[in-house]
Formats: C-alpha cells, structure tokens, sequence
C-alpha cells in the first residue's frame, strides 16, 4: 500500500485561481495607483527643497545683516582697486564668516586675483558650502573653467547692465544702483525705499555642459550678480561674456562682445527651477515667493534702493 503522506492530492475542479485577464487588470491598477503616486511624491520633495531653499536665502539675510552690524555697511558685490585691491572678491566671499565658513573664508589671499586661477585662492573658488545651494538647482558640484565651483543665488546689483568702463573701476557700474555693485559700500540708512520693498538677494540657475557658463560662480564678479532688467525666469535671454555663456531654454544667454576689461555689458536675470517663480531675499531679512507674472514695474521697484519707487504688493 502506497504511503498516503505521498499521494496527491486532487484539484477540486471548482478551486478559485487567477486568469490571465485578472492578472492584467490587477497590473493596470497597481500602475495607476504608481501614476498617482509618483506626482505627489515629487511635489512633496520640490516642496521640501523649496523649503531648504528659502532657509537658505533667510540665512544669507541674517547673515547680511551680521556683516553690516560688524562693519557699519554692506559688503560691496565686488572690490577692485589696481593699487589697493586687485582681488575681484565678491559679496559672497565677505559673507562667508557670517554664515559659518570662517575656515575657508581665512584661506583667500586678497593680493591675488580670484579671476586668475589656479593660485592661492583655488581651493576657495573650489568650494561650495550648502547654504549657497539650492536643492532644487541640485546639490550636485558644478563647475566653470574646472576651478570656479558654482551656487544657486546671486546679490541685486539693481538696473543693469553692469560694466566696467574702460577709465577705471569707480562707481557703481550699472544703469540703476542695487543693493551689490562694484567697490560700493552703502549702509541700511541708504535704502531709502525701505528694507522690505528691496531685493537683496535671489535665485539663478547653474548651467553645466559642453560650454562654461559663469551663472553662478560664486567668488567672481561675473557670476553672484544679477539684476532687474526683466522678471523672474525671463524668457529674454541674459547677456553674458562671449565663450562663457551656454544657451538652453531654461536659462537663455547670448555670449556679447567682451575685450578685457574695457567693454563688460552683463545683464543676468533671476531664474530657479520651482515652479511658477523665485525666491527672493529682501533686505529686511525676510523671504518671499515672487511669482513668474510679477510686473516689471514692481519688479524693478524692487530692484532700486532710493528711487521713491515703491513696489506694488508683490
């Protein structure tokens, strides 16, 4: 007799299985609960990383306001002297101890140019700290010309375009005076307009590729400086120096006429990856969202320290 632990079991003719059309609609429905899922799951993140981004804006703000506290001004967007100061350090760079980088701040060595690298001050052109990146514009390390890493925000430089005349490096150098320019150091006092209906600092894109695009080099004057020309994410594209400018549609640029010194025309736009506008530090120290559809009426009112041309509600 055969051991009945080994004899099979019969299937009941009526035992409940899974057809192949079951199977499918099963499937069907698991990858439309994955297309519902995956959009929220994105929005919660572009949520989180404009969160972070607008901390990070708050913390230059604070940070703004520590340095003016110390030094009884702003530092300027950037110092060039040909006998005093031939550095090109930008507003950034004097932030750094202000937002907890005193130890790379101390490593910049203000005799050499930050335009001429490598030398002394490569290894502070070479660092990025997370404070000046947005997650959003991605965390990732990216560079200009191998040694300029880049971030995400730049300081108001007010109407541009910035230059750089060709009888020195005096005065603001741009159309209409912002909160950073070329070798200025105004105080709080000075915007008249009032702190909280002017721009201190926004956000940009950082352009990677084939071709070096200066967007957002931190410690050079070309890079952490944008300015009111046209609204947030413009479809106008920026002016930027020729054979530093990398054309996509997000962030569009021409490459314009550039001989040494002489001839600097920049015009940058704000622009970020959120979607619908920009963050926007003001110089009271708040942060606010400013929305693609911003009038340039009240867009450049912000941009202008003492025009008396107060901004609509924005």
């Amino acid at each position: 007799m055969r051991n009945s632990l080994f004899r099979r079991t019969p299937r009941l003719a009526n035992q409940p299985g899974f057809t192949l059309i079951e199977l499918l609609v099963v499937i069907a429905i698991i990858a439309i609960l994955i297309a519902l899922l995956v959009p929220a799951v994105q929005k919660v993140r572009e949520s989180a990383a404009r969160m972070q981004c607008t901390n990070n804006l708050k913390q230059i703000g604070i940070g703004t306001h520590g340095y003016h506290d110390a030094n009884k001004r702003l530092m300027p967007g950037y110092n060039y002297n040909a006998t005093t100061d031939i550095s090109e350090a930008t507003w950034l760079y004097f932030l750094l101890p202000y937002v907890d980088q005193m130890q790379i701040f101390a490593t910049a060595n203000l005799s050499q140019n930050f335009g001429s690298l490598p030398n002394a001050n490569s290894t502070l052109n070479g660092y990025l700290p997370a404070v000046y990146s947005c997650p959003s514009d991605s965390m990732v390390a990216k560079t200009c010309w191998n040694f300029y890493i880049k971030g995400s925000y730049a300081g108001n430089d007010g109407i541009g375009p910035m230059v750089s005349p060709a009888g020195g490096w005096t005065g603001p150098g741009v159309t209409t005076i912002g909160v950073f320019m070329m070798n200025t150091k105004i105080t709080m006092t000075d915007i008249t307009d009032g702190t909280s209906n002017t721009a201190l600092a926004s956000e940009i894109i950082k352009v990677t590729g084939a071709t070096d695009d200066l967007r957002g080099v931190m410690y050079y004057p070309e890079g952490p400086l944008y300015q009111h020309n046209t609204g947030p994410n413009s479809t106008t594209p920026d002016n930027l120096r020729q054979g530093a400018c990398m054309n996509v549609p997000e962030a569009p640029c021409i490459g314009t006429t550039y001989t040494a010194y002489n001839n600097r025309s920049l015009i940058m736009a704000a622009r970020s990856r959120h979607s619908g506008g920009v963050n926007l530090a003001l110089a009271d120290g708040t942060v606010r969202f400013v929305s693609n559809t911003v009038a340039l009426t009240t867009w450049q009112a912000l941009a202008t320290i003492r025009q008396t041309d107060v901004p609509a509600d924005f």
